[in-house]
């Protein structure tokens, strides 16, 4: 079905026939303001974080993380780089919005790039992703924003997932977070991370996997024997960051500058993943290994039995889309479906929008991608 702005599929819904038009009808209609989808297609489907930035901050409120005010965001109370592992990085931001009861649904938030959980190109266009965590609190949740570190195996971003969200388990009640009601989402190589999480269930802590529902969002990770076609920017591909900055009077590459970029565990002293997410071992980080140990270290096999609900976006100006969802998404969609109509992830084709701007976005009035989001977390029982 297409919408005004975004295209969204339920498969479970589609079993129902008539059930999925009733959808259909009360599905928000949403779009990408047409100066800022004008400036996003002339950027092109790379990834543009400075450029991308500049487009959307003007939507933001006045202050961000650089000013000194207080309150920051007024009506809303931040704990900053709260620790909840061993290494410097393992740090969350948590925002509650002071009027509410207890008990509210959890979003928690994994980024892209490096990892850092506030995205600063420069200070004239920072305000992420304070933005997807001022929306979670707007909409009845506690937000939890995480920062993570760069490991050396490849499941230690799993590693690092597992401990936030058992700390999150064990502390949100004191920020009026419900931990039986959680939710969690990851863009980018934040997918590598959450899938190795999601996958296996050796990583989990004593209350299982602590999550209603995960979000990928514009990522990949080990789904083997299904391989996918590898995505744009992959090694040996066309280099995805290359134009970034042009559009906006940048120096060309400037992807990931640390252009005043604040002190601190955020600060974004990492290098980036490698291209296309997928790191020297194939999947994740580590050593080259053989066909049958990535076999092994597939997460498909859990995510068929997982209670978990799947949420699965693409960007239509993600790197080497062309007009429908990435072969990844379509992929691992078509396999958990087969398990049955209660593993058919939900997919969601996000009009008009960039692989930076589908994030960037929240909490503007652009809601291609919010309003689809919300009310997905808000059908999840």
């Amino acid at each position: 079905m297409l919408f005004s702005g975004m295209r969204i599929q339920n498969v479970r819904c589609l079993c129902c026939g008539l059930g999925f038009l009733a959808l259909a009808a009360v599905t928000l209609q949403a779009q990408v303001p047409p100066k800022i989808e004008a400036e996003l297609r002339k950027i092109g489907q790379i990834v543009d974080p400075p450029c991308t930035a500049k487009l959307y901050r003007p939507l933001m409120p006045v202050n961000d993380v650089n000013s000194s005010v207080t309150p920051l965001y007024p009506g809303i109370t931040i704990a900053r780089d709260v620790s909840f592992g061993p290494n410097p990085k393992d740090v969350v931001d948590i925002f509650t919005a002071d009027k509410g009861g207890a008990s509210r649904p959890v979003l928690m938030y994994i980024a892209g790039g490096a990892g850092n959980k506030i995205e600063q190109q420069d200070r004239e266009a920072n305000a992420f992703y304070d933005n997807i965590m001022r929306w979670a609190t707007k909409n009845g949740m506690v937000g939890v924003n995480m920062q993570r570190h760069q490991g050396a195996n490849w499941d230690d971003g799993g590693k690092d997932v597992s401990l936030m969200i058992q700390w999150v388990e064990a502390n949100i009640g004191k920020y009026k977070g419900n931990p039986d009601r959680m939710f969690i989402w990851a863009q980018s190589a934040g997918n590598g991370p959450l899938g190795v999480y999601i996958g296996r269930p050796e990583l989990w802590g004593p209350k299982g996997v602590g999550v209603k529902g995960a979000i990928f969002m514009s990522g990949q990770f080990n789904i083997l024997p299904i391989q996918p076609a590898a995505p744009a920017g992959g090694r040996g591909g066309p280099d995805i960051l290359a134009g970034a900055g042009k559009t906006c009077g940048l120096p060309a590459g400037a992807a990931f500058s640390n252009a005043g970029a604040i002190a601190g565990p955020s600060r974004a002293d990492d290098p980036p993943p490698a291209r296309g997410g997928r790191g020297a071992g194939g999947f994740g980080r580590g050593p080259q290994v053989d066909a049958a140990t990535q076999l092994a270290r597939s997460s498909l096999p859990a995510l068929k039995t997982s209670t978990v609900k799947i949420m699965l976006a693409t960007a239509e100006l993600d790197p080497g889309i062309n007009g429908t969802n990435s072969a990844f998404n379509q992929a691992l969609h078509d396999e958990l479906c087969k398990a049955g109509p209660d593993h058919c992830p939900t997919m969601l084709f996000e009009k008009g929008e960039s692989h930076m701007s589908e994030v960037f976005s929240i909490d503007t009035p652009d809601k291609t991608v919010s309003g689809p989001i919300l009310k997905w977390i808000k059908s999840i029982k």
